[in-house]
């Protein structure tokens, strides 16, 4: 489909090739043009430019920088307005047939997307579902419910012996939210932190950190929600602890990831039996 300054086209060009070809007749290239491309594959490339039919390739740019590899997922339409000689993104939209509702676009390395929310919440504020890890049934703050090593025994979980598989049975990320939905890697959790700045921050009266990208100035809020032992919560509104996916050197523990008013960890060893927050990726 074209017209004056529109079109919509579809590019197979392969995701490590930096020019991406698309061919849509009658386009006029004109300040201000607006195309919006599905792109097929991924882009694995840095610096992408975009042909269309025989104009000279222009640079594809967010916030006046060249994507990054993985920015651009497969079956992914990105709409881009033209200007003095680049092609600035406007929007990145998913064709995949998933739900992204919630996630957030940080501009990582890797390409991936964190949730804005804990599971179980419905607003960044929110403390959302407790969980003992590879156990998918949550509990709410003051259920009542005792995260004790008696219950934990006969949990699903304790039979784990190795890191979590992304399935119904143990993700507490993917069983409750769906999708890609998933529980982060202890070393997603480094990468969120050596691409962003934090701040320890009170954010509509609740404590918690603030992940704000260095690429793009997107931010994530984790509410300092702490975490049960037995059926007491400790550090709530002062400390922050998050699950991965991942289990510790010592069997009865797992990663996570812990923060308080001075410093941010990636990755702590969690005792399993905890009632912990956790915090979905995809």
């Amino acid at each position: 489909m074209s017209a004056f300054g529109f079109a919509y086209a579809v590019c197979s060009t392969a995701g490590d090739i930096a020019v991406k070809q698309v061919s849509i007749p009658d386009f006029i290239r004109t300040e201000g043009a607006i195309i919006a491309v599905h792109f097929v594959n991924a882009f694995t490339v840095s610096n992408p430019k975009i042909q269309v039919g025989s104009y000279t390739p222009a640079d594809i740019k967010l916030y006046g920088s060249a994507l990054a590899p993985g920015k651009v997922r497969a079956n992914t339409v990105v709409t881009m307005r033209y200007n003095a000689g680049v092609y600035n993104v406007i929007m990145i939209e998913s064709r995949a047939g998933l739900s992204t509702a919630g996630a957030v676009d940080l501009a990582l390395p890797s390409g991936l997307l964190w949730c804005e929310h804990n599971v179980g919440a419905s607003r960044p504020e929110d403390s959302g579902l407790y969980f003992s890890w590879g156990n998918v049934t949550g509990h709410a703050k003051g259920s009542g419910y005792n995260f004790n090593q008696t219950n934990y025994d006969a949990s699903a979980g304790a039979a784990l012996i190795a890191n979590i598989p992304v399935s119904d049975a143990y993700d507490m990320a993917h069983h409750n939210m769906g999708g890609q939905w998933r529980l982060p890697r202890a070393s997603e959790f480094t990468e969120l932190l050596s691409a962003c700045t934090t701040e320890y921050i009170n954010q509509d009266g609740v404590w918690g950190t603030r992940f704000t990208s260095r690429a793009n100035g997107n931010s994530i809020f984790f509410p300092a929600a702490g975490y049960y032992w037995s059926d007491s919560l400790d550090g709530d509104n002062e400390r922050g602890y998050y699950l991965t996916s991942e289990i510790s050197d010592s069997p009865t523990y797992s990663k996570a990831m812990r923060f308080d008013y001075s410093n941010v960890l990636p990755e702590v060893s969690q005792n399993r039996i905890c009632g912990t927050p956790v915090r979905a990726v995809m």
